[in-house]
């Protein structure tokens, strides 16, 4: 299991997350190392780790778990063989495919020879939920909802998009068994104070075992006429309408004289 561990936070230390906001969102976009987003302030983690890219941190990630390079620069396992896989994203998404399109040219630099494939929605959906035929996928999980409780089919061993390791009749490991109970704590918990301290260890704990790669979160960007008062823009969608019984039209002052 650590060698998987291992794997992934290479994968993640050769991704150019600063590339993916200058290049896919135009600046307009914030990088990520665990799955609360900074715009949630309220849930997030601030101490987290945040490392920058770092071909040579993820060079020694790959070394430790076993992999070595031919002559030619390609990555080879234990056995020799070389890495290649293939990242599937969906159509109707410019901004993933896109973010798989670099994340493919940065893992070239370390050897890696990286397929890009684009799928229809509901095709792709069946295959990480039903069929679990792919390798690698860019894709968003979204809640609805700034709790961390609207995620618990995600976090939980046995729910439903619990991704990475699917149908569990118990934890796979230990560290997923913490989560378990720390969510199942969090949820029955009145404390406010008590329930962040309990969701900010699990996200440190999703954070050191890299069961997702995270990678950016796109600004919430909103546009209003200046005359439009009370305008609270939220994370959450409708971004300018959650309050829309609290919205109202200031009144204009006229410029004429008598």
């Amino acid at each position: 299991m650590s060698s998987i561990k291992e794997k992934l936070k290479a994968v993640s230390a050769a991704i150019d997350r600063e590339g993916i906001v200058r290049l896919v969102y135009r600046g307009r976009a914030a990088p990520l190392w665990g799955h609360v987003p900074p715009g949630n302030k309220l849930w997030i983690n601030r101490s987290i780790p945040q490392p920058g890219r770092s071909l040579e941190r993820a060079r020694r990630l790959l070394q430790t778990a076993g992999f070595t390079w031919k002559p030619d620069g390609t990555l080879v396992d234990g056995r020799g063989d070389a890495v290649e896989f293939t990242i599937v994203t969906n159509t109707g998404n410019a901004e993933r495919g896109q973010m798989a399109t670099i994340i493919q040219d940065d893992l070239k630099q370390l050897g890696m020879n990286v397929h890009v494939a684009v799928l229809e929605l509901r095709a792709l959906v069946d295959r990480l939920t039903r069929t679990y035929d792919y390798e690698a996928c860019v894709l968003g999980l979204g809640s609805g909802d700034a709790d961390p409780n609207a995620e618990m089919s995600v976090w939980l061993s046995s729910g439903g998009t619990h991704l990475w390791s699917p149908a569990q009749t118990k934890p796979a490991t230990p560290w997923e068994a913490d989560i378990d109970t720390l969510m199942r704590r969090q949820l029955a918990t009145l404390d406010s104070g008590a329930r962040k301290r309990l969701y900010d260890r699990v996200q440190l704990l999703v954070a050191e075992n890299a069961p997702f790669i995270f990678l950016v979160s796109p600004n919430v960007l909103v546009g209003a006429h200046k005359g439009l008062g009370n305008l609270r823009p939220a994370v959450l969608d409708p971004h300018a309408l959650w309050n829309v019984e609290e919205l109202f039209w200031r009144e204009k002052r006229s410029s004429a004289t008598p």
